[in-house]
């Protein structure tokens, strides 16, 4: 018997153990929000909007969204309803990924693997589930094998997986022998303008949230491209640098593509148009570093590296940047350790604490076209949570002091008890 897309995921098990085999045990595990409210009090409160902390704050979740948010004692909370006190330590929204591959194979001999999706979903798990216990609540896939990622977002909107929440792209799209195929066979070859539309409105309608497209093409093919997303009111990621060639970067750019992907071979006349037309950046430094550097990689490297200065030159260019790790390979297994070395290269190289944070949470929401639901703490949005044991303003590394993680009203994992308000 054949298993493919959906079907392979419901016989995964879940971080509770939970097998689902059949099409009725699935719909009963429909992932619903919670029915019973949660309060988080006595907190120190990083919203991500890059306004100042606030003390001495009550997060009421409701419904999985965030009810209200105000001082201790002003905030009714509800008999019945859980309760976690802060204590004073600080909060912040839930971190986004914003460059991630879930099938990505975790060592170099593990290509042969992506050829079989059921695999692929297999070992997709124990990676999504690291990601989120360490805090990254929403993750954007850059690129799938076949519908492998777009059947990861149908999984967890069932419930049946602990994981980020999935943005996706489904598979790649490129012209003929492009990047995504000479890497891991994972993306869509097309020729000709009218193929690179039909291969748009094909990811669009199995599901992808996202297109993202890779060189080669010419430039009447990534317009077709992008002109089509736009229409299906999505938006375009392209990927910079192949073969050194700055042509398709600077067609991207020129044609208004909403997000270039990695601080890789980025013309200054490019990085001045990306800051006037407001086209996002997702520089991906770390990975590229250790890519290039092995063992010779760190984290505080004095000179900087050449990613580092496109970096630098994207700040000063005021181009908005989110945070994304693009790991692969072993680095795959460093997550989310990964994802906050590219936290500490933001600030290394020019941002401060908080706008390394609003990175990490607003500009991730609001590049990916999720910002009116997701990346701050405001009444309305999925209640995406972290309680650090640390000051992250005080020092960025405390970021990975991470106690606890709430997605969409949900406790994934706590270091500090849960109470509940008892009744009258």
């Amino acid at each position: 018997m054949r298993l493919d897309g959906l079907w392979l995921w419901m016989l995964l098990v879940t971080a509770g153990g939970m097998v689902v085999s059949s099409p009725v045990a699935a719909q009963a595990t429909l992932r619903e929000a919670p029915t019973t409210a949660l309060a988080v009090t006595g907190a120190r409160l990083i919203d991500g909007t890059g306004g100042e902390p606030v003390t001495g704050v009550t997060i009421l979740i409701r419904n999985g969204r965030f009810a209200d948010i105000g001082p201790d004692g002003q905030v009714q909370v509800p008999d019945g309803a859980h309760v976690i006190r802060a204590d004073g330590r600080t909060v912040v929204p839930g971190l986004i990924d914003a460059h991630f591959h879930m099938n990505y194979p975790t060592t170099p001999a593990g290509t042969p693997f992506l050829l079989h999706p059921a695999l692929s979903a297999y070992r997709s798990i124990p990676v999504l589930e690291r990601h989120v216990m360490g805090g990254i609540t929403t993750l954007f896939d850059a690129g799938g094998y076949r519908d492998g990622t777009i059947m990861a977002k149908e999984a967890y909107r069932q419930g049946w997986i602990t994981s980020p929440r999935p943005i996706v792209v489904g598979e790649r799209i490129n012209g003929t022998g492009g990047h995504g195929v000479s890497r891991f066979d994972m993306a869509v070859e097309v020729d000709g303008a009218d193929e690179f539309r039909r291969a748009v409105r094909q990811q669009i309608h199995a599901g992808a949230d996202l297109i993202k497209i890779l060189p080669p093409y010419s430039r009447e093919e990534l317009q077709a491209a992008i002109e089509e997303t736009h229409l299906l009111q999505r938006r375009v990621a392209v990927h910079s640098g192949y073969l050194r060639q700055l042509a398709y970067i600077r067609w991207a750019a020129e044609l208004d593509a909403d997000i270039i992907m990695h601080a890789y071979a980025l013309p200054d006349d490019v990085i001045r148009m990306m800051g006037e037309k407001g086209i996002w950046a997702v520089p991906t430094m770390s990975i590229m570093m250790k890519n290039q550097l092995g063992p010779r990689y760190r984290v505080d490297n004095p000179e900087p590296h050449q990613y580092e200065i496109i970096f630098q030159k994207l700040l000063e260019a005021g181009v908005r940047m989110a945070i994304g790790t693009d790991a692969l390979y072993q680095y795959m297994l460093d997550n989310p350790g990964l994802y906050f070395d590219e936290v500490e290269r933001f600030v290394k190289n020019g941002c401060t604490p908080m706008e390394a944070i609003v990175s990490a949470t607003r500009y991730g929401a609001e590049a990916l076209g999720y910002g009116v639901t997701l990346g701050t703490v405001e009444p309305g949005k999925l209640a995406d949570l972290l309680i650090l044991d640390g000051d992250p303003l005080a020092d960025i590394r405390n970021l990975r002091s991470v106690l606890t993680v709430i997605q969409e009203g949900r406790v994934i994992r706590s270091d500090l008890p849960l109470g509940v308000v008892p009744p009258p």
